[in-house]
């Protein structure tokens, strides 16, 4: 073996095999520090704090009704819901209303199609709207393809209080019902808090780093006014990192935590859904910013193509008769490929999802690189659109602007 060959081989081994274990440490050290509500729950707060649970909708006439059920079906002894239908062209608002008048809990506040103020996205202004009705001394926002489970306000607001957090947000259990869902969002999911050292938000020695989902966020209404609450991100497409940053900022105490056994959600039931919806999600995660989507690129190229690539070189100095060579190649090779597979395998499961997506991660990896392209597009053109309405983002002003789209199915 000559000295380019051991340089390249030692290369290797830091670029493949040993940055995936550093990516199988991090992934468990997260998961600790996530891991701040769970069974058994301490005993609710005596009186318990009022609560006002706020669930923006837009033509979710599918599954607004399992959504809400399980809001009004809350063990939490002291709660009202709050649910905005925000423009829907099909039955969501219908649904709705014929839910609130058999539950004097449930509200409905109706957004009407040519409503949606110059400079805001469709979601903030759906929640602002809806909390100008709220008088809970705690707000729970989650999205409308979520379904909670009866314990998840109780353990949530008991844990802030107890605990002394102002705001939790939850990671939600992934539901998968295609091989398209099952193989892509988990995988997404990672690489999004991978790329933000989502579980690094939960130390408050960390100020600038801070994690926030809005499919379920939990804060209190004295915080939600001090950062001055969906007004002041107004014209943010992913609000819940911004608020997460926010709060952190001005001293709270902001968690982001593992919530497999509090709530689930189904975010996208088609490829087309999945490719569209999480591209908006990096660009948006990274402000319009290309630097650490480039970076996830990188590190599929490098630290995950490399395999491939270390697999044919030891594979052609066998055949060579470079015994020493070929052996070292294929061992690492080896090493990276079981570190890859075991790692992934665990990150499915994690997430709800089986374990055997993890063998097609090759085919994982070019969809997610697609999925990446369409942010970097995003990135250059900075335009969105999202649910019938396109989003524009001049660098002087941002401002988001309605338009006439049909919405997404």
């Amino acid at each position: 073996m000559g000295i380019v060959e051991i340089i390249l081989l030692v290369i290797y081994f830091v670029v493949g095999p040993l940055a995936w274990g550093g990516f199988g440490f991090a992934m468990f050290s997260g998961r600790d520090r996530m891991r701040k509500v769970k069974r058994p729950i301490p005993p609710t707060p005596d009186p318990a704090p009022s609560a006002t649970i706020l669930v923006p909708a837009k033509d979710e006439g599918q599954r607004i009704r399992d959504c809400l059920t399980s809001a009004l079906a809350q063990d939490y002894p002291n709660f009202k819901v709050i649910a905005v239908d925000d423009r829907s062209t099909d039955a969501t608002g219908t649904i709705m209303d014929e839910m609130a008048a058999s539950d004097p809990r449930l509200q409905i506040v109706h957004i009407r199609d040519g409503q949606l103020p110059k400079g805001w996205t469709g979601k903030n202004n759906a929640i602002y709207t809806g909390v100008k009705h709220a008088d809970g001394e705690w707000l729970l926002f989650f999205d409308s393809d979520v379904i909670l489970e009866a314990d998840a306000l109780r353990a949530t607001l008991t844990s802030a209080v107890t605990r002394k957090y102002d705001m939790i947000s939850l990671l939600p259990r992934l539901e998968s019902h295609s091989f398209w869902e099952g193989l892509l969002i988990p995988l997404a999911g990672a690489s999004v808090m991978t790329m933000y050292l989502a579980a690094l938000s939960n130390d408050d020695n960390h100020p600038n780093l801070a994690f926030g989902n809005g499919q379920f966020m939990l804060m209190s209404r004295k915080v939600y006014d001090a950062f001055g609450g969906h007004e002041a991100v107004r014209d943010k497409y992913c609000e819940d990192m911004y608020i997460a940053r926010a709060i952190k900022a001005k001293g709270f105490r902001a968690r982001f935590v593992w919530g497999n056994d509090f709530c689930a959600v189904r975010m996208y039931s088609s490829l087309k859904e999945i490719m569209r919806g999480w591209s908006r999600i990096f660009f948006s995660t990274s402000a319009g910013r290309p630097w650490r989507i480039l970076g996830a690129v990188a590190f599929i190229l490098v630290c995950c193509f490399s395999a491939y690539a270390a697999l044919g070189w030891g594979v052609t100095q066998a055949v060579h008769g470079a015994t020493l060579s070929s052996t070292l190649w294929l061992t690492f090779t080896v090493l990276h490929a079981t570190l890859m597979l075991v790692f992934l395998s665990i990150m499915y499961v994690l997430s709800g999802n089986h374990w055997s997506y993890a063998l097609a991660f090759p085919l994982a990896q070019i969809m997610l690189l697609r999925i990446y392209a369409l942010a970097l597009k995003t990135c250059l053109t900075g335009k969105l659109e999202w649910r019938g309405t396109v989003y524009t983002k001049p660098t002087a002003d941002p401002v988001a602007i309605q338009t006439n789209l049909n919405p997404e199915p």
